[in-house]
């Protein structure tokens, strides 16, 4: 195990769990002084330090170091469920499910089957539909192999049987739903948006294809997930076939079902606020202001709600999805100077390290901090930030934005008089455009523009930027330029001109 993997782990701790921690590890007195103790004390230090001075400090050789690592990465984990299982339904239920094998394991099978009883209970209120099953599959396990006198209880053992049955065709349905969700979205992921009529009959044919028999019709003993699933898919196909407006409308099926199932907000916060930002999207795609508005004061008060109990994977998810909203409405609001101070806001907690999106989600985060610099006038720091996107390790996953953030900085060093800089940046673009399933027409017309303004002098430039405002009036009917030119949008730069 690498040092990075640990030293990820460790940084995640808030300073009460890693309190906790301490007092796990000290619950011993032989342990306090134990070396994994001391590599922990290391890693939390706010130094950096190297693999060869901790060895070096700790008299190990690199197989001793290699084993200690996972030895206190083990011991993290461990003090980290203790802390979990009164907080994480699906945790405590293992706990039981594990104390049931044990007392099997003695031979305590009548003990066994009640503890499995009371489980089972708490899975079914709390919708664990696979802990349910487990829990069933080792209950009727225990009656078939043993003496255990259920027979004498008047249709018990039935009822097991038709409860198993009916929660394995439950499953089924969800995975199968599920299935169908992952399918659709992979195709986006896979081959975007269509763009032509083959591609949207295409992309039909493939949306009926995965259709199932369980998912033709949506029956009213349909589970929450089992609903989710089919909305979100549905959404999906909506959005790959550029039809925005009946993708919110799906979008806001999945955030009015928790409305109806106010219990799931508190079960599953991350889905809560994934189908909250997805009306958000839908909502700035649709320039519906007034609705992003309100979702994005929906998120913005669940996630400071101090009823509400969320761990730190569903905080940072929500501050991602809350900060990416605000940073539309915004825009959409042409609100450019909070735009600007949210960046600030944003980078200095990332600096702090109390929000720490993944490296592509950072990478939409410095894009749109370098937009709010460019619709402020703010050009070197746009493109400090432009860089950033460009040097991000391992590399930008979406292809858009590596268009727009490369057409942007072209822009911002026109802006400068870089003209030798654009040139050359725009050569490359070219190319990138050239490859790309994501290039628009939009992209195409705004870099040939440029081109253009390169050979003319700054008094001859009008007529240019009057052609580009022109050609973009064409694109109004073609919800993929359109979708383009929201989240690049060159009208801000050509009023600067015109």
């Amino acid at each position: 195990m690498s040092d990075t993997k640990l030293q990820r782990l460790i940084n995640s701790m808030s300073p009460a769990e890693k309190r906790n921690f301490k007092i796990y590890v000290n619950r011993s007195a032989s342990n306090s002084g134990s070396k994994f103790v001391l590599l922990f004390d290391f890693l939390s230090g706010k130094r950096k330090i190297t693999e060869e001075l901790v060895m070096r400090k700790l008299s190990l050789n690199k197989g001793s170091y290699a084993n200690l690592r996972q030895h206190l990465y083990n011991e993290i984990l461990t003090s980290l469920r203790l802390i979990y299982i009164s907080k994480e339904i699906d945790i405590e239920l293992r706990e039981q499910i594990d104390f049931t094998r044990i007392l099997y394991g003695k031979g305590h099978y009548l003990d066994a089957l009640q503890l499995l009883e009371r489980a089972k209970l708490k899975a079914v209120k709390h919708g664990q539909d696979i802990l349910h099953l487990e829990i069933m599959e080792f209950q009727k396990m225990i009656e078939a192999r043993h003496i255990t006198y259920s027979r004498r209880v008047v249709n018990k053992m039935d009822f097991l049987l038709n409860e198993s049955s009916t929660i394995t065709r439950s499953m089924l349905n969800t995975s199968e739903l599920l299935n169908m969700n992952i399918q659709i979205h992979g195709r986006y992921i896979e081959r975007g948006h269509s763009r032509s009529r083959e591609d949207f009959l295409e992309n039909a044919a493939f949306w009926q294809e995965i259709q199932t028999k369980r998912a033709d019709s949506e029956s009213t003993g349909s589970t929450f997930h089992q609903r989710i699933n089919r909305m979100q898919a549905t959404m999906w196909y909506y959005y790959i076939q550029l039809n925005f407006q009946d993708a919110l409308e799906a979008a806001r099926d999945t955030a009015g079902l928790f409305n109806m199932s106010q219990q799931m907000i508190v079960k599953d916060p991350d889905l809560y606020l994934r189908c909250l930002y997805y009306v958000a999207v839908f909502s700035y795609l649709t320039h519906i202001k007034k609705d992003l508005k309100r979702y994005v004061d929906r998120m913005d008060s669940f996630l400071h709600d101090g009823k509400v109990r969320l761990n730190e994977n569903s905080r940072q998810l929500g501050l991602t999805y809350l900060n990416l909203s605000k940073y539309n409405y915004y825009f959409s609001s042409e609100d450019w100077e909070s735009a600007y101070q949210l960046s600030t806001a944003l980078h200095r907690d990332y600096e702090l390290n109390n929000f720490r999106p993944n490296n592509q989600r950072w990478g939409l985060f410095l894009y749109k901090s370098a937009v709010a610099c460019f619709l402020t006038y703010r050009y070197d720091e746009a493109i400090d930030y432009l860089i950033e996107v460009d040097n991000i390790q391992g590399g930008i996953l979406r292809e858009d934005l590596l268009i727009n953030t490369r057409l942007l900085h072209s822009i911002c060093n026109f802006e400068l008089g870089n003209f030798d800089l654009v040139d050359i940046r725009l050569t490359n673009l070219k190319r990138l455009l050239k490859k790309s399933k994501e290039s628009a027409e939009v992209h195409l017309l705004t870099a040939a523009t440029l081109r253009r303004l390169l050979k003319v002098p700054k008094a001859e430039q009008e007529p240019i930027f009057e052609d580009l405002r022109q050609g973009l009036g064409k694109f109004r009917k073609d919800p993929f330029e359109q979708k383009a030119i929201v989240y690049f949008d060159p009208n801000s730069w050509l009023d600067k001109h015109l």
